[in-house]
């Protein structure tokens, strides 16, 4: 007995398909317009540096300054955690903390953007 795919598991596999980044894109331009777009998109390259902590840390200095509504106190503890763990010569350990604050910044409903 032949099996046949209905629709609603078309659609299934299909989305599987696309979450695991393995469906066929149909594109309306030539790929080599494709490439050239996404060569043209910055790179922003991060290491475990001192350097990136720093860096990091910046950033969400920034956004706490500029500030529109109270910043959770989780974004306090991270930063705080983050930058001593930087400070201490434990630079991944830090990292992970300033890009979870960093995080939590970027998505509390758009006032610290």
């Amino acid at each position: 007995m032949a099996e046949t795919m209905t629709p609603s598991r078309s659609l299934a596999t299909a989305g599987l398909l696309a979450v695991l980044g393995i469906l066929p894109s149909v594109s309306a331009g030539p790929v080599a317009a494709q490439v050239r777009l996404v060569q043209a998109a910055p790179v922003e390259i991060t290491t475990d540096t001192p350097e990136y902590c720093l860096q990091l840390f910046g950033r969400i200095s920034e956004l706490i300054r500029v500030a529109t509504a109270p910043v959770p106190h989780e974004v306090t503890d991270l930063t705080a955690e983050g930058h001593n763990m930087c400070a201490h010569g434990h630079p991944r350990g830090g990292i992970m903390r300033l890009r979870s604050a960093l995080m939590i910044m970027k998505h509390e409903g758009g006032a610290y953007r």
